[in-house]
């Protein structure tokens, strides 16, 4: 399911700005509630996802099924059933994603928020109280939320193109849905050659991107390198870790994604205005993701603690969180920089950098396997440090190599390194914070936080003394959501 929403996304390149905030944080929620209901040995097979689409999903089930690891015998009747269902639900779903393409290209933001949220939060809500009610049979819970989430998304998408297509107001270039299938207009190629050249370019640069991005866990399961119950813990602890991508990451990449691909123009010159968002835009990233490995050492055992209690902190989901902390400065970096270097390329620069990502899968693929087999769940997070430390390479490369307009005074890529007065203040406060983890807690988490607390304002003051201008961008960013407000 990720894999094809994945692909269906790279392979059109029509980006939709939205702020999914609540429904996220509402999976959060529900999630720490289910972890109270729920075993280890069946926490890794919620969560597994059969990558398959709508064309080959029945083949790929019977895979799934007859020629990978199953679960022990008490849960595998429940397990046949999630793939089954999940292969459905595919099926349903890409039926919808004409729709979803036609509504961001219409920038109906409002429509792809309400979407998401209603069909995400019906999804773990309902999950979360048949979970609650029946502990043994999560699996089948699963299933029902699943299949409900899907079948309202659909309804969503098809509902309001109908009532659009019917209103006497209608802006869609299409007069009904049967205009969204495959379908020959007279006069013109069944194909267009130079868009066909520029989907297959992104169809394949998607697919590498999910194959450096997920491929741990295909890894995982097509190779039994963790049992089940590992995997639901790296599972928990790799979604947890990557909640600062989702809410802060993400839209910051995304709105940077489309000012490059509006104001710069490939193969010119680095002009001075892209060149100084760049360079703040690095700084930013870079800052978050060094605040992330300073306070997630000392914290990382609370934050489990208060998230799914004795389930996580038993086992070794501290040790993992931590290095997830490490990962998350990378993504920091990297996204930006990828942002950046996708806007500029040219179409013959995207072939040779997806030649490269072939390259870089491979690397990864060895990683892991190496790294797993001496290290067990750590070393899938080690594997990912490293792909991600090679894609930040590959990058840095490409956007060094860019000529500068003689306006620009600062390189953009100085932007990854921290100012000095922010440096010594992260050390600072990291020291201090695992200070307060050996000498306060557990017998005071209030006091651990509130330690961490002044910490974390220590650092904001010597960010801010730093890094003027980032406060007064930030303050015009909030000011314009005021006013429109």
């Amino acid at each position: 399911m990720v894999c094809v929403a994945h692909i269906d996304a790279e392979a059109i390149p029509i980006k939709c700005l939205s702020d999914n905030l609540p429904s996220v944080l509402f999976t959060f929620i529900t999630n720490a509630v289910i972890l109270r209901y729920i075993t280890s040995d069946v926490l890794g097979i919620i969560s597994v996802s059969v990558p398959v689409s709508a064309a080959v999903s029945a083949a790929l089930a019977g895979l799934w099924l007859h020629a990978l690891s199953q679960p022990a015998p008490e849960v595998t009747s429940e397990y046949r059933l999630g793939v089954w269902v999940t292969a459905a639900m595919v099926v349903l779903e890409t039926a919808a994603q004409p729709l979803v393409i036609l509504a961001q290209a219409m920038l109906f933001v409002k429509l792809k928020v309400v979407a998401d949220m209603v069909s995400l939060c019906s999804r773990v809500a309902l999950k979360a109280w048949l979970i609650a009610l029946y502990p043994s049979h999560a699996i089948w819970a699963y299933c029902v939320g699943h299949a409900v989430s899907s079948a309202l998304l659909v309804v969503i998408y098809y509902g309001t193109l109908l009532w659009l297509v019917r209103s006497p107001d209608n802006c869609l270039p299409v007069k009904s849905a049967s205009e969204l299938g495959p379908r020959l207009v007279p006069g013109q190629p069944a194909l267009d050659r130079d868009q066909l050249a520029l989907t297959w370019s992104f169809f394949k640069q998607g697919l590498l991107k999910q194959l450096l991005t997920e491929g741990e866990r295909y890894l995982m399961t097509a190779f039994h390198l963790l049992d089940f119950s590992e995997q639901g813990l790296y599972d928990v602890v790799a979604n947890l870790g990557s909640l600062a991508a989702r809410f802060l990451f993400q839209p910051v990449e995304e709105n940077a994604y489309v000012y490059f691909s509006r104001t710069v123009e490939r193969g010119k010159p680095v002009s001075a205005a892209a060149g100084r968002v760049l360079h703040d835009l690095l700084r930013a990233m870079s800052l978050l993701g060094l605040v992330a490995v300073t306070f997630g050492w000392s914290y990382s055992h609370l934050l489990l603690r208060l998230y799914g209690g004795a389930l996580l902190t038993a086992g070794p989901a501290v040790s993992l969180l931590r290095a997830q902390c490490a990962y998350v400065l990378l993504l920091a970096m990297n996204g930006v920089l990828e942002c950046y270097t996708f806007a500029v390329m040219r179409q013959e620069q995207i072939n040779g950098y997806n030649r490269k990502m072939v390259l870089l899968s491979v690397i990864f693929v060895i990683s892991t396997g190496i790294f797993t087999r001496l290290f067990g769940g750590f070393g899938f997070i080690l594997a990912n440090c490293v792909n991600m430390l090679t894609r930040i390479y590959v990058c840095c490369r490409f956007v060094a190599g860019l000529p500068l307009e003689p306006a620009v005074s600062v390189p953009p890529l100085l932007g990854l390194r921290p100012p000095a007065a922010v440096a010594a203040a992260l050390v600072t406060a990291g020291l201090l914070a695992a200070g307060s983890e050996s000498w306060l807690y557990p017998g005071s988490a209030a006091a651990h936080v509130a330690v961490g607390a002044l910490c974390g304002a220590a650092v904001v003051a010597a960010a801010v003394y730093s890094e003027p201008r980032l406060l007064q961008a930030v303050r015009e960013r909030v000011g314009d959501k005021l006013k429109r407000s």
